[in-house]
């Protein structure tokens, strides 16, 4: 009896293993989207999807061989309703779980993101590792068409450009859905995403297709350019370069960067960022909450267009680091006050700093002020360590003036 008893209970488990693979989907049956565009059409949503097309990136495939992609486009009330909507055009069900790059039109986002955001992560083949942007006066779908030079697929272009930038330009800024999701779900924190710009001649781009990626100077790029500044979930508007890069030294996303100083006498010194760390926290005065930032930076120097500096001279080396210090000290001033002057968002977590160490503060701040961002007190330190100066001891261009 106790051995029938076992073979049954092995036979069940068997069963049961077996039934593992009940959802599987073979993949030619797929359409493997690595782009999702949201954009509004009236009040229906607006989705494109960037579909890979397997024969066209194949290995022994010919890099003329057509274009590597392509795109679906449906729209529906919605966002769920369009993706598969889309079947009514593509012979294959879009699959959602290899997408690199999730753009939002501006148009939409001024309107209100989270119902993408929640979609997207109620689907349960998809992952939360892609990267999230906004189109600057554009839409989504426009973007999604642009061929793009050195990367066959435009979302994998999109994607490492922002990889790559977020590690070597600190002006640039990368989100992920964990992120965004942990921003907008936190109130004393606002959101920003990474502005898209498509900067050429778009439309003459999209009718030649992949052969307008066959030029040296290709009709149209994609680049990022600044950050979109969000109050909840809704665009407000945009900070430039300068202030992107105030802003990502304050919430120390600096890993490196090149900037420049200026010098006593005139000319100016570019500086290569090695590493950089910014620290910051609550100090209290007068009963009142003052932020302090200070920022520690080990860099190098890469031009020098001083005709008086001698970077032998250790006193010399001191001023450089002065002049970068004042200089990363006004680039962080000048982007919190842009952000309070135009947004009145509290996108640099300093609500969200006083609340972690001095909540009963914070909550006496909230109930006295309606935006205790704006009057909030902040000093800003900067300390440069030049570590290294180059393979030339001195500028031949002084030299060959003397």
């Amino acid at each position: 009896m106790k051995q029938t008893i076992h073979l049954l209970f092995v036979w069940g488990l068997i069963a049961v293993l077996l039934g593992g693979c009940w959802d599987r989907k073979e993949l030619n049956e797929l359409g493997i989207a690595i782009g999702i565009g949201v954009d509004m059409e009236g009040n229906q949503y607006q989705v494109t999807a960037q579909v890979v097309i397997p024969s066209a990136v194949a290995s022994k495939s010919s890099p003329s061989s057509g274009s590597p992609v392509v795109t679906y486009q449906a729209t529906a009330p919605t966002i769920q309703e369009a993706i598969q909507k889309m079947t009514d055009t593509s012979p294959r069900s879009i699959y959602l779980s290899h997408i690199r790059m999730l753009i939002l039109g501006e148009e939409y986002a001024r309107r209100g993101i989270s119902d993408a955001i929640e979609t997207l992560m109620r689907e349960p083949f998809t992952r939360s590792d892609f990267y999230i942007a906004i189109a600057k006066n554009n839409k989504a779908s426009t973007m999604l068409k642009i061929p793009t030079p050195l990367e066959k697929l435009p979302a994998n272009k999109m994607f490492a450009s922002l990889d790559t930038l977020t590690k070597t330009w600190a002006p640039a800024t990368k989100v992920t859905m964990d992120q965004l999701l942990s921003d907008l779900a936190n109130p004393d924190i606002q959101s920003t995403l990474p502005a898209l710009e498509a900067v050429g001649d778009i439309e003459s781009s999209n009718e030649k297709g992949v052969d307008a990626t066959k030029s040296i100077s290709p009709g149209t790029i994609l680049r990022f350019s600044g950050i979109g500044v969000l109050k909840k979930d809704r665009l407000l508007g945009w900070i430039n370069d300068q202030d992107s890069k105030g802003f990502n030294y304050i919430r120390n996303k600096v890993v490196s960067t090149t900037g420049h100083a200026d010098c006593q006498g005139g000319g100016d010194i570019a500086l290569l960022t090695l590493s950089s760390d910014t620290q910051k926290k609550v100090l209290i005065r007068d009963g009142e909450p003052v932020i302090s930032i200070s920022v520690t930076n080990n860099s190098t120097v890469r031009e020098v267009n001083c005709q008086h500096m001698k970077l032998s001279s250790m006193a010399d080396i001191k001023e450089i680091e002065a002049a970068s210090n004042e200089k990363i000290i006004e680039i962080m001033k000048h982007s919190v006050e842009t952000v309070r002057n135009e947004f009145k968002s509290d996108i640099f977590g300093f609500g969200q700093l006083i609340h972690q160490s001095k909540p009963e503060l914070w909550k006496r701040l909230k109930e006295q002020k309606e935006n205790p961002f704006m009057d909030l007190k902040i000093e800003y330190k900067a300390k440069t360590r030049i570590r290294k100066i180059g393979s030339l001891l001195e500028s031949f261009q002084k030299r060959m003036k003397e």
